[in-house]
């Protein structure tokens, strides 16, 4: 499945895949995942005092932290520091950092002209939405994680507090008895896109917005480049790898582009070690400016040809988060699949596309100022 999607988006000849995990496991843990489906709930199980008091905690922390995009992407770096074997945590960082480029996107210089001051909010809002939907899934799981780490907890009797999804408790117990960080990320990739889709996507209008996303807006504005700085070059543009797609509206889609990143990421030494060393260095602001100084510039009186990109808290204000239904998206084992194997793909430089489609939208609004 993963070989004919690659094909067609990144136009290579087919993929080869890779066991995710071997055979016998595979086979226990979709048992496990196919129990789940029958499990009860434990919810009604008491907490004693100390379990309130972490739960309190953990919703304090997360709810301070779903502040808006920055303090997000921020989060999912610091607690890969802590926690290194926790892949799907540097993924989300990088995955959040496009989602700010993307915000931002929406007041830069090259947009002025390509969509209303209304359509540039309605397309804010859903980025704002997903990007607080999953952090808000996700980081409890994570905090959760690193309690067990120092005392001995009982994971799946926290997860109806927080609506996370049933699907998650084997993966993370596995985790837990034999760490498979790959496995735990292909899990976490599955639940949050999952997720999204039944909580966000089919039950508001947000749905319709990512279509238009699809349809109206990926020729020209990039929003489907999921991009990776990881080499900086002399003239002050750092290389790009990364991935573009289109149907981004498919969950299936969208989580098999979740594991390409993953494979590129960490399997990559050069991306990996090129990555680490952009994220130490540059905190995330959300303009592009944070990796290519020459093309953009985050100063809206700047009297030059860069493009201007603004920063997050310049761009847009505090936005509050409010939680999506706690509906389970784990209502049949059609996504087991997924957890089987992972993608063998070479990277792939998109520095010179993505410096085409910069300076393509530029013209594009220029051209449009004179109608």
């Amino acid at each position: 499945m993963f070989s004919q999607l690659a094909q067609k988006l990144l136009g290579t000849s087919p993929v080869k895949t890779k066991p995710l995990i071997d055979s016998e496991r595979f086979v226990l843990l979709k048992t496990q995942l196919r129990k789940e489906l029958f499990q009860p709930d434990e919810e009604s199980k008491a907490f004693f005092p100390e379990e309130t008091a972490l739960v309190k905690r953990i919703r304090t922390e997360t709810a301070a932290l779903n502040r808006n995009n920055m303090t997000r992407t921020h989060a999912y770096l610091a607690y890969y520091r802590r926690n290194p074997e926790i892949h799907w945590a540097l993924l989300a960082h990088m995955v959040s950092r496009n989602g700010g480029y993307h915000m931002t996107d929406l007041k830069s210089s090259s947009m002025t002209q390509l969509l209303s001051q209304a359509e540039r909010r309605k397309f804010f809002l859903f980025l704002e939405r997903a990007n607080s939907a999953i952090f808000a899934d996700a980081f409890p799981q994570l905090l959760l994680y690193e309690h067990s780490k120092h005392k001995e907890l009982r994971l799946r009797k926290y997860f109806p507090i927080f609506h996370i999804s049933r699907f998650m408790a084997p993966i993370w117990e596995s985790f837990i008895q034999e760490p498979h960080s790959p496995l735990l990320t292909t899990a976490l990739i599955i639940n949050e896109q999952s997720m999204i889709q039944e909580r966000v996507l089919k039950r508001t209008r947000h749905g319709e917005i990512l279509l238009r996303l699809d349809f109206q807006l990926q020729e020209f504005l990039g929003f489907t480049n999921v991009i990776f700085p990881f080499v900086n070059k002399q003239d002050g543009i750092r290389s790009l790898t990364g991935l573009t797609v289109e149907r981004f509206a498919d969950p299936k889609r969208r989580i098999e582009t979740g594991k390409f990143l993953y494979e590129l990421l960490f399997e990559h030494p050069d991306v990996f070690h090129g990555v680490g060393e952009f994220t130490n260095a540059v905190p995330h602001t959300g303009s592009r400016m944070d990796y290519w100084e020459s093309i953009y510039t985050s100063d809206p009186l700047a009297n030059n040809d860069k493009v201007y990109s603004p920063s997050l808290q310049d761009a847009w204000a505090d936005h509050p988060f409010f939680p999506p239904p706690p509906i389970d998206w784990y209502t049949n084992e059609s996504f087991i699949g997924h957890l089987q194997d992972s993608p063998l793909i070479k990277k792939v430089d998109l520095t010179k596309k993505v410096l085409e489609n910069v300076k393509h939208l530029k013209a594009i609004n220029e051209l449009k100022s004179l109608f």
